[in-house]
């Protein structure tokens, strides 16, 4: 398998992925699954090459020894796999996806208010990442946040449209330059994945006004506008919260009516 070293910023998000795992796991599970959902988010892809064991345990901050655990639970779930010798190493082996059932699943089971509540933590980081990127974001910044909007806006595929969609979100809160912030996006947007995966499919003029809102967003941070940009920031996380109630309500109705 062709391979490409994960960049640096990719390796960031990972180590600001620590935290997002359910309690009670071991370090060595927890490593496990800051990796799963770094795969599962796109910040890893097909092809990716983990840096070398001693280097990733001392970012991660563990031995080498509960490094190799974690590595050989991910090649026993077919998602990496390792070579030795010089130019040997650990690749990304391919992308996870959950069935439509364990998402509907998911989805279903998931409160209104359990959601909602997601919802106003989102609305909340959402904002402030847009207020402070007005007034932080460089101009990478902003042409980062420009091609994640033209990649979600171009993707066919739902699935591909919603991790750009989170990547944007937390793109948003880097544009912040708030390590703590972009923490708390990415563990947040961690839970949601699954939520959003979870529909079979979004309507047209939803994903136009993803579209439009994105581009508010985007064009409020490029003028500096900070009020602004909270507002549109704001406005477009309660748009996706009130919508994923609608779909919650719908698969709940719909079960109801098969008992």
């Amino acid at each position: 398998m062709d391979s490409t070293a994960i960049s640096s910023s990719a390796l960031d998000l990972l180590l600001l992925l620590r935290g997002s795992e359910p309690e009670g796991l071991g370090r060595a599970d927890q490593v496990s699954y800051q990796i799963e959902t770094a795969i599962l988010m796109g910040i890893l892809t097909e092809g990716d090459r983990l840096p070398t064991e001693s280097v990733l345990a001392a970012e991660l901050g563990i031995s080498p020894i509960t490094l190799r655990q974690s590595l050989a639970a991910l090649r026993t779930k077919g998602l990496i796999e390792t070579s030795r010798g010089r130019s040997g190493g650990s690749v990304i082996r391919r992308q996870i996806e959950l069935t439509d059932t364990q998402l509907q699943h998911k989805l279903r089971e998931t409160s209104t208010e359990a959601l909602r509540d997601l919802g106003d933590l989102g609305a909340a980081i959402a904002s402030m990442s847009a207020r402070l990127a007005a007034g932080r974001a460089d101009q990478q910044n902003v042409e980062h946040l420009d091609e994640l909007m033209r990649r979600h806006r171009d993707s066919v595929d739902e699935r591909a449209r919603r991790r750009m969609d989170s990547r944007f979100h937390v793109a948003v809160s880097i544009a912040a330059q708030s390590s703590r912030l972009t923490s708390a996006a990415l563990q947040l947007e961690a839970e949601l994945m699954t939520l959003w995966w979870s529909l079979s499919g979004r309507d047209n003029a939803h994903a136009n006004t993803s579209v439009q809102q994105h581009e508010a967003i985007v064009d409020c941070i490029r003028a500096g506008d900070a009020d602004a940009a909270a507002s549109a920031a704001e406005l477009h996380s309660r748009s996706e919260t009130e919508y994923l109630i609608e779909q919650h309500l719908r698969l709940s109705m719909q079960s109801g009516e098969g008992e």
